[in-house]
């Protein structure tokens, strides 16, 4: 990822963690015309004592040192998924299927369409998006043009919030696929190559997987099954798999300060983890369940239902919570990232 924001991975809603993909033929479509619609938002500054102003379907950028909210865009109807490309803020708006892309020079969004959007990862400079049931493309992360397109099958393969998600490492693209419809049914990860389309490796997942997670030679990903969750770690230069015990209910990782960090909602905590050997260093206390976390600025930052919460690597311990909105069900902070010196926050 891009500056000192590491690697993280999306806080998903449970309600998001089904898909299915079956890769069967592939069409490279370079550029293709841009897709950005002209409607654009510009951020609204915001006091930090207005903390319960921050709007519903949002991106809250917040000064870091400060705890400062220093603008609040408007985006999609819920952006439950964001990522940083091209050093670019990137919402994929599971409402309505679309992208949202903001500029940290303006704090304008402009809505980016590209069909049904479903999942996407960032390589740093461009996206890997999940489109219209059977197709993966690559769009530019600056100017939200399309590059590439890889279909991935004749029929229907994902559906809008029925999705399989994709991560980039080890040189492949990698895609959770479920069987679709089938909730507590086991899901599998694809490795695909990114030049072919072609299936290279297929890898056994609990089921419900939640976005898979790079961090340089492995690959991270959380699977939930009814009252728990799993983490597995795939080594990306030899397929090999660890299962890595977390306790119940795991929600989202990130790395940094040499460590893996997961986020957990039932016993609201942070654990810090080894990951070399998936050993736990540490466990961090916080005051609400954990929905996103990430690395960025030397802190760990995690979202709750209704705040953001730094944590000092350097002492294991909460070092500030900012308390952004009122607690609403089903509602709130998602997803965090680190860009242009300042925290971002996705709001549903």
């Amino acid at each position: 990822m891009l500056g000192e924001f590491e690697v993280r991975q999306s806080g998903l809603s449970e309600r998001l963690v089904t898909a299915v993909a079956i890769l069967v033929s592939v069409a490279v479509l370079p550029g293709c015309q841009d897709s950005v619609r002209p409607r654009q938002n510009q951020g609204r500054p915001t006091p930090p004592h207005k903390a319960t102003e921050v709007d519903h379907d949002s991106v809250v950028r917040v000064d870091p040192a400060s705890g400062v909210v220093q603008a609040v865009v408007s985006v999609g109807p819920d952006p439950l998924l964001m990522d940083v490309a091209s050093e670019q803020v990137w919402t994929l708006n599971l409402g309505d299927g679309t992208l949202s892309r903001i500029d940290p020079a303006t704090n304008r969004a402009t809505s980016v369409s590209i069909g049904e959007a479903v999942g996407m990862t960032s390589d740093g400079k461009d996206l890997w998006v999940a489109v219209d049931g059977s197709t993966l493309v690559r769009i530019d992360g600056a100017t939200g043009e399309k590059q590439a397109s890889l279909r991935l099958g004749a029929r229907p393969l994902f559906a809008l919030r029925d999705a399989g998600f994709p991560a980039v490492g080890g040189g492949a693209i990698w895609l959770t696929v479920p069987k679709l419809g089938r909730k507590w049914a086991p899901h599998e990860l694809w490795r695909i190559d990114p030049a072919s389309g072609s299936v290279v490796t297929k890898i056994g997942l609990g089921p419900n997987s939640l976005a898979p997670f790079s961090s340089g030679r492995y690959l991270w990903i959380i699977t939930m099954n009814r009252f728990t969750g799993d983490l597995t770690r795939i080594d990306t230069s030899s397929n090999d798999v660890m299962d890595v015990p977390v306790g119940a209910q795991p929600w989202g990782l990130a790395v940094g300060a040499g460590s893996l960090w997961v986020g957990h909602q039932s016993d609201r905590e942070v654990w810090r983890l080894d990951p070399e050997t998936g050993e736990p260093t540490a466990k961090v206390p916080i005051s609400g369940a954990a929905r996103g976390v990430g690395f960025g600025g030397g802190l760990v930052w995690v979202t709750t239902e209704t705040a953001l919460i730094s944590i000092d690597p350097a002492t294991n311990d909460v070092s500030r919570t900012i308390e952004l909105m009122e607690r609403t069900p089903d509602q709130g902070p998602t997803d965090v990232a680190y860009v242009d010196g300042s925290i971002w926050v996705s709001v549903e």
